[in-house]
């Protein structure tokens, strides 16, 4: 049985996690937002880091910092 159906890779935890640490404002947080969307599997933005604030893979600052950023740039 084969799978004809190809999935796009996942970023390693470690790599979004630095990704996320490099984001310095609304602007590429959203850039980065969209670039998961469009080309892997991976679960919504918002819930990654929720889920790695679960983990304490990411502190709490910089997890609020993100959340807040990213629910303030989808109400502009």
């Amino acid at each position: 049985m084969t799978d004809t159906h190809i999935t796009k890779p996942r970023p390693a935890e470690d790599t979004l996690i630095d990704a996320l640490r490099g984001c310095r404002d609304v602007k590429e947080l959203k850039a980065l937002e969209e670039r998961l969307a469009a080309s892997t599997d991976a679960p919504p933005l918002f819930t990654w880091i929720c889920d790695l604030l679960v983990a304490r893979r990411i502190s709490r600052g910089l997890a609020a910092r993100l959340l807040l950023e990213l629910h303030e740039g989808s109400s502009t």
